[in-house]
């Protein structure tokens, strides 16, 4: 299993546990960058930097 796939089940898995007691979070973020990278051909090509101030409010509803 890639490091992709692992993230992607333990936020599966969180995201059932919220939804099951009908929970919120909340995220605030101060110039939070995120950037990445990925493999062309051999080569490691940027995909770009995204930087977010503000909040996130994630709720579950069933």
């Amino acid at each position: 299993m890639t490091e992709e796939q692992e993230w992607a089940s333990l936020l599966a898995e969180v995201f059932d546990k919220l939804t099951a007691k009908h929970a919120a979070i909340s995220y605030k973020f101060d110039k939070l960058e995120l950037s990445g990278m990925v493999d062309r051909n051999g080569k490691k090509v940027s995909t770009g930097t995204v930087v977010l101030t503000g909040g996130l409010t994630i709720t579950t509803k069933t």
